[in-house]
């Protein structure tokens, strides 16, 4: 990258940025009438081009929690992990829809089914919607005409809350899963367990500035030096 990427933590001798790539931009669509919500969604009758961002931002939520789920269970299959994510930390979402559009009532199979692969596959909602009305209704969800409606406040509020309780347990009850996982997301980089070869890597990067990209020839006890 052209760019200097600033560090802010170092685990297990790999620099991570730690930016909110994922949380940070989503609540600020999700924050009522932000400058990120105004660019992406025409909030007049007569703003041209008409726009809305809700189902991609409603995707980037569903897929957020087939990822996290990753880190709960080790299963190959996603929707495993989706479902582990909303049966351990978005309980109300664990529900059984009564009067249910669909040929099951399973309220997680049905975000899965036709939500989450629905956008994902036809860039569709199939009978079902995203709708501020069903922010009104307590569950965060309704059924209206035979449809399935979802409170994207209400389904991204507590989006938040089991993130929060995520890296919580992740801290403690759940830490060596989410390590294991971490570690197949995150492999180490050849130089990684090199203590010498990242304190030359520093101090490369210290010596190029901010802003440049340098390449150097590593020492001869190394097999392998990192573009900077």
């Amino acid at each position: 990258m052209a760019d200097a990427q600033i560090a802010r933590a170092t685990i297990s001798g790999i620099e991570f940025t730690l930016y909110y790539d994922y949380d940070e931009p989503l609540t600020r669509l999700y924050g009522g009438k932000t400058p990120a919500f105004r660019a992406l969604n025409s909030l007049k009758a007569h703003e041209q081009p008409p726009s809305s961002f809700v189902i991609p931002a409603f995707s980037v939520l569903l897929n957020g929690l087939e990822a996290l789920g990753s880190f709960l269970i080790e299963s190959n299959q996603n929707r495993s992990r989706f479902y582990a994510f909303i049966e351990t930390y978005m309980k109300s979402w664990n529900k059984s829809v009564a009067n249910s559009p669909y040929p099951t009532r399973d309220l997680k199979e049905i975000l899965w089914k036709y939500f989450r692969n629905g956008i994902a596959h036809g860039f569709r909602i199939e009978g079902g919607g995203i709708d501020n009305e069903a922010d009104r209704d307590s569950r965060g969800w309704h059924v209206v005409e035979g449809r399935l409606l979802v409170g994207p406040y209400s389904f991204f509020n507590d989006f938040r809350k089991g993130v929060d309780a995520f890296f919580e347990d992740a801290k403690t009850v759940r830490k060596a899963i989410f390590l294991r996982r971490f570690a197949k997301l995150y492999p180490p980089a050849p130089w990684a367990g090199n203590a010498r070869a990242i304190a030359v890597r520093l101090e490369l990067r210290r010596s190029c500035g901010a802003g440049t990209q340098c390449m150097t020839r590593p020492p001869s006890t190394l097999s392998a030096w990192p573009v900077m």
